[in-house]
């Protein structure tokens, strides 16, 4: 396996398939994996030991499965990440721990199948790391792009989180406890902890906004789940139809306003913009989806694919998923493709009655018998 570490020419393409993997969103993958090799490669203390491990678990599984090597690696990573924690713990030590942490979410999440719900562990850890940390770190590209990743996989929990409804069975694993050593808070001049939409908008970007846009969504829809005053809405609105455009096209974020745009209008019953508009975005990323040789994303595949009601229309998510799911990186999609062809049979059986929208994504969701992550 040491060659998914490697910078040497026979490695690249391999390395460069492998990293293609890590979900992403506003950066190219290899960017991430040239910031984790050499926290990986640093020295041989637990926290770089840490992220070597995960890195290596990680290449196990995409590389070949699920299989004892790739959970040892993890089991490697985690006891690590432990030892880590009763060391002294400054910015690099911190930012090793994030990377160590993601990659374990990472690995939990590539081959999904609703039979575990570690992520979701990894995930506060690492938000309990960056809270502790992040006003010691000396800000720079590697950790805006670092803390550009946590916050798309907080805001894609989110969603989650949201829509499912059992509660959470998370098996009790006292070796995922890897952040047992609390750390200290490091307040805001306001004296409260920072939060990860207080970080996120220390590196703003067309990417980072429209997080920042959906996780207010979130907020709206938990905290007024039946009706949201009229106001709050056209703000909503408002931003989402101003939002920076990145300066070069970018059809995956283009795909991710569309998506947005289109879940929080059906989450509001057309009160953002008509359902004639609603419509156009439809077809607009369905156009989008023909063009795509992949769509490694999923969340913009769930909440357009939801949408598609005429067969040419389905035929077009359909192809993009068995496209989507030939490619090298590709993660399982085997849950996507069944809750999008759920929806499916849900409105065909309705007919001309069109169903809840929340409620109808709701019991999609928690058909799962652990919450699922759409990076």
């Amino acid at each position: 396996m040491h060659y998914y570490l490697s910078s040497a020419s026979p490695s690249a393409s391999v390395e460069h398939t492998a990293s293609r993997a890590l979900a992403v969103l506003g950066h190219d993958p290899i960017s991430i994996s040239s910031i984790l090799i050499p926290m990986a490669l640093a020295d041989s203390s637990p926290s770089s030991t840490a992220v070597r491990q995960a890195l290596l678990g990680l290449s196990s599984l995409h590389r070949y499965g699920v299989q004892a090597q790739a959970f040892e690696f993890k089991i490697s990573a985690i006891n690590s990440l432990k030892a880590a924690s009763f060391t002294s713990i400054g910015a690099a030590e911190a930012l090793q721990h994030i990377a160590a942490g993601m990659l374990l979410c990472s690995f939990e999440i590539h081959r999904a199948s609703c039979t575990s719900s570690q992520w979701h562990f990894f995930i506060n850890g690492v938000r309990q790391v960056l809270y502790a940390s992040v006003l010691n770190f000396k800000w720079n590209s590697v950790i805006s792009t670092m803390m550009d990743w946590v916050f798309y996989y907080h805001s894609m929990g989110r969603f989650s989180t949201l829509h499912w409804r059992p509660p959470l069975h998370t098996e009790y694993c006292p070796s995922v406890n890897c952040w047992s050593v609390r750390f200290p808070s490091f307040p805001c001049p306001n004296h409260h902890p920072l939060t990860l939409y207080q970080v996120s908008q220390l590196t703003p970007s067309p990417t980072n906004t429209l997080l920042i846009l959906l996780n207010l969504g979130y907020q709206i829809f938990a905290s007024i789940p039946e009706s949201v005053p009229a106001g709050i809405l056209q703000n909503l609105g408002w931003e989402l139809q101003n939002l920076p455009l990145p300066d070069t096209p970018d059809p995956t974020f283009e795909l991710f306003y569309l998506s947005i745009f289109v879940y929080f209008n059906r989450m509001t019953a057309y009160a953002l913009e008509p359902r004639s508009t609603n419509q156009t975005r439809i077809q607009r990323a369905l156009t989008i989806f023909a063009t795509l040789d992949s769509c490694p994303r999923q969340f913009p595949l769930l909440i357009i694919g939801c949408e598609a009601r005429t067969d040419d229309d389905r035929c077009t998510v359909l192809e993009l998923i068995d496209r989507t799911e030939k490619t090298a990186s590709s993660r399982s999609v085997d849950i996507l493709s069944a809750l999008i062809k759920a929806v499916w049979v849900q409105d065909d059986l309705a007919g001309d009655r069109e169903l809840n929208y929340r409620e109808k994504m709701t019991a999609l969701i928690s058909v799962c018998s652990l919450m699922p992550m759409f990076v």
